[in-house]
């Protein structure tokens, strides 16, 4: 149980750093170039995917062997009310198409709701987190 839990606390280190690297961008987000962009949308990704694995890791210690994926971890997630129902699946949808299928118009489509509906998600999801360390 310890090492899960040591590799919970490191994930969940590795997410807050993710994190930042978002707010980072929202200083300067009315400029960025079109690469920049790009890059906003991979951090978007990153931050994603470790929050997922968080989740399963958290799940894990506390009970939930058997739970993995992302669709499934988010589900328990929201049961046990510790993320939002309704952000939380438009953050895995925009998550599946913006990496599955690249569409430049629709990668645009969500850089804002990245800044302003996302991120807060991860902050408030990091929030929740760090009271249970």
């Amino acid at each position: 149980m310890e090492n899960e839990q040591i590799r919970w606390v490191l994930r969940f280190n590795s997410y807050c750093k993710a994190v930042k690297t978002l707010e980072e961008i929202i200083p300067v987000y009315s400029n960025l170039s079109e690469l920049e962009k790009d890059g906003l949308i991979q951090r978007f990704e990153f931050t994603f995917d470790l929050s997922w694995k968080v989740m399963q890791d958290y799940l894990k210690e506390i009970g939930y062997a058997d739970v993995k994926g992302p669709r499934p971890v988010i589900k328990q997630m929201i049961q046990d009310g510790l993320i939002n129902p309704f952000i939380w699946e438009d953050i895995l949808l925009a998550r599946n198409e913006l990496s599955h299928i690249y569409n430049e118009e629709k990668s645009r489509s969500y850089l804002d709701k990245i800044i302003y509906d996302f991120y807060p998600a991860f902050v408030d999801f990091k929030d929740k987190l760090q009271t249970k360390l």
